[in-house]
């Protein structure tokens, strides 16, 4: 899923852009659901990751990757901002945004993965 460890930057960039594409993911799912009676949104539990990525890095050895931690992501139900007659909790607005907003940072963390493999390279010869 991710890349080799190569350096704690570079394994932290490579999980950061696994997060993103996995929040991708449940956003699609979520805009896929839209018209499901029933439904209700999903999203990825950050603070549940962050804590448990955060007892990681104080306990383990430097040399684990961080990818290590994205299988603890969990998908959760969304608080619902309103609920449709059918029962449906998406808010394709809302989505959109997410999705949006997930395409950007993801992008901006291949761009800095691609700096920092360009510096690795560069320190290589």
């Amino acid at each position: 899923m991710g890349l080799p460890a190569i350096d704690n930057m570079t394994s932290l960039l490579s999980t950061f852009l696994d997060v993103q594409s996995r929040r991708s993911e449940v956003v699609a799912g979520n805009l896929a659901n839209v018209d499901t009676p029933g439904y209700v949104a999903k999203e990825l539990n950050f603070a549940d990751f962050l804590r448990n990525a955060a007892q990681e890095s104080l306990t383990t050895v430097t040399t684990q990757s961080p990818s290590a931690g994205i299988s603890s992501l969990q998908i959760v139900e969304q608080q619902p901002t309103a609920v449709g007659l059918d029962g449906n909790t998406v808010d394709a607005g809302r989505e959109m945004s997410t999705l949006a907003e997930a395409g950007m940072k993801y992008l901006e963390g291949t761009q800095l993965l691609q700096m920092r493999l360009r510096t690795l390279r560069s320190a290589i010869r």
